[in-house]
């Protein structure tokens, strides 16, 4: 299943023109030479499987003494306080081995293939059966895998918790026979906690210390289908897709699911990694969250339409949210309302996909165009500064670009003498909402920003989440405007059949199309940037102007402003949506882009 096909950042070591931080290079885990190592690690041709996610997390007072995710259990009215629906079964234990037997007997018989279990860390309710678990599957000729749910700590604290956790579950269970493997090599699962918990910067570390203290290989999925983790890990999937999929008719769900299915799958397969579709057969969470969310199961509809999309879309892997996740109401464990309907629906589609042709594989792009070497030549002698947490695919194509880059600390930012203009006339934002704020005393990355801007520096925002500068981890600070990004909240999803695209401005934005359609599928969270947060002294130049089928405008998915009147006084900044990318499409966009920011300077 590996080839040697390379990734586009094989030729990162010999690029002259990419740098690395001070931090990286003290301790050998900077994420591009990370990369550049792992250049011959791909996979195509991986078996297909279906798995489901599978919680282990109940107990009874019978076995355990207490109710354990159960509450408020009255078998005889079928409710439990904390359940949507109510398991045909009633409410059971995890570490019952006549549950654990039904549950496999019913999901072998239905084609699943394996389930990937939640999983907390060692010594937690979950990890005490995870080994029964193994044992069960080998008998019902099925696999499992740990859902890696959350690493607490911070810093150093919690990169030794993840490398302690990987190489514990390793180590215990990833020889078992039902462990999932590929190529022989033990697969572990990463939830979206995780991944919001760890840097995309501080993985090499991990990954490099847990192979060296298991003595071996292994693959992580990673949770979220982003440009970084498709390059990172051995394969990317989502949990849950209930937030596009709720308020969606069959037809409506079938348009989003394709597209957003078909972008999934093309992302993995640009990489030459594992590619995951996630089905639901609904969901409902109302009962623990409030206001909840809830997506109907449309007699079975919701479940159909999203698995014919994803075998169509052909991944490696099909993902069943959940097997018994009763809480969120996703559950296709036989139920009291709807009895084994999921269950045959399951056998149904797992058939087709068992049976539905491959099609041929992708192989990732090599070749760069003329374009790019052009914009190579124009940006000798010219650096630009990567701040920390990065995500934004806009990293990843300026490596590839061979640009001049650096990544740079949180610590370099508050160093004047680290980090100034004449070091970076160009500084990439490319994290996702939450960014580091305070080093040495409160805020004091926001002022050294600012400081940089006033005194001359380009901030290019290019981010992977919907609000930049919005988080420090802790609650929102919602700095954008103070740094001189005029972002405004715009809304969570489109208004229906709006009819909107954007209109780009071709004479700046020099090869991309004149205009394209907003996205219909994925995350829909629009904040655009709008010439009312400026002065009208400044200047604000609209470079992808969203407008309706009627003509009003919903405000700029890319906008450069250089402020003349409103702070910081002389800086530049350079607003992108995090789904232009998407709209106009890598190649396309950051070419024109990091042209268009190579003319700004000295303005």
């Amino acid at each position: 299943m590996r080839t040697g096909v390379r990734l586009l950042v094989a030729a990162l070591i010999g690029c002259a023109g990419v740098g690395f931080g001070p931090a990286a290079e003290a301790d050998g885990d900077s994420l591009f030479e990370f990369l550049a190592a792992r250049r011959d690690r791909t996979w195509r041709e991986v078996p297909r499987k279906t798995l489901a996610f599978y919680y282990s997390w109940y107990g009874t007072p019978e076995r355990h003494g207490r109710w354990v995710h159960w509450n408020d259990v009255r078998p005889e009215d079928h409710w439990i306080g904390s359940s949507t629906n109510y398991p045909a079964k009633g409410a059971y234990d995890s570490y019952d081995p006549e549950a654990i037997d039904y549950h496999m007997s019913l999901a072998r018989d239905a084609g699943v293939d394996g389930f990937v279990a939640t999983w907390w860390g060692p010594g937690r309710f979950d990890d005490g059966v995870f080994p029964d678990l193994l044992d069960h599957a080998a008998e019902h000729d099925m696999v499992m895998s740990v859902y890696w749910e959350t690493v607490p700590g911070e810093g150093q604290q919690k990169r030794d918790r993840a490398v302690t956790d990987v190489v514990y579950a390793l180590d215990r269970y990833g020889s078992h026979p039902a462990f999932l493997k590929v190529d022989g090599l033990p697969v572990i699962f990463v939830y979206g906690r995780v991944m919001n918990q760890v840097e995309l910067g501080e993985w090499p570390e991990i990954i490099r210390r847990a192979r060296e203290a298991h003595g071996g290989d292994f693959l992580l999925i990673a949770d979220g289908y982003q440009e970084g983790y498709a390059r990172v890990f051995d394969g990317v999937h989502t949990y849950n897709i209930a937030g596009w999929a709720a308020d969606l008719d069959p037809d409506a769900l079938r348009d989003s699911s394709r597209a957003a299915f078909g972008d999934a799958v093309r992302l993995a397969r640009s990489r030459e990694r594992i590619s995951c579709i996630t089905v639901i057969p609904g969901y409902d969470d109302t009962k623990i969250r409030t206001p909840g969310l809830a997506v109907d199961r449309q007699n079975g509809s919701t479940y159909g339409v999203l698995w014919e999309e994803a075998i169509a879309a052909d991944p490696d892997w099909v993902l069943v949210t959940s097997w018994n996740e009763w809480h969120e109401g996703s559950e296709i464990e036989p139920s009291y309302e709807d009895g084994d309907a999921y269950i045959r629906l399951t056998a149904e589609y797992t058939t087709r996909f068992a049976e539905a042709p491959r099609s041929d594989p992708a192989t990732a792009a090599t070749g760069e165009s003329q374009h790019v070497e052009a914009l190579r030549e124009r940006y000798a002698g010219t650096r630009i500064a990567v701040l920390p947490g990065y995500e934004s695919s806009v990293v990843f194509w300026l490596a590839d670009a061979g640009l001049a880059i650096s990544e740079v600390t949180s610590e370099d930012i508050v160093d004047p003498g680290r980090f100034n203009v004449a070091a970076y006339p160009i500084a990439v934002y490319a994290s996702h909402e939450t960014y580091r704020r305070t080093v040495n005393s409160d805020g004091d990355v926001d002022e050294a920003l600012r400081r940089y801007l006033a005194s001359g520096g380009l901030l290019v925002c290019v981010s992977s989440g919907p609000f930049p500068f919005y988080s420090d981890g802790e609650g929102a600070v919602n700095s954008a405007a103070s740094l001189g990004l005029p972002v405004t909240q715009g809304w969570e999803r489109p208004p229906t059949d709006a009819g909107l695209r954007f209109d780009m401005d071709t004479d700046v934005l020099t090869g991309v199309d004149a205009s394209g359609p907003f996205p219909s599928a994925g995350d829909l969270r629009w904040r655009p940037a709008s010439q009312e947060l400026t002065d009208a002294d400044d200047v604000y130049v609209p470079l992808a102007r969203l407008v309706g089928r009627d003509g009003q405008t919903f405000g700029d998915g890319i906008a450069y402003v250089e402020h003349r009147a409103s702070e910081p006084i002389g800086g530049k900044t350079l607003y992108v949506w995090m789904r232009m990318p998407d709209v106009i499409g890598v190649d396309r966009l950051y070419p024109a882009l990091f042209s268009f920011a190579l003319g700004r300077l000295g303005q």
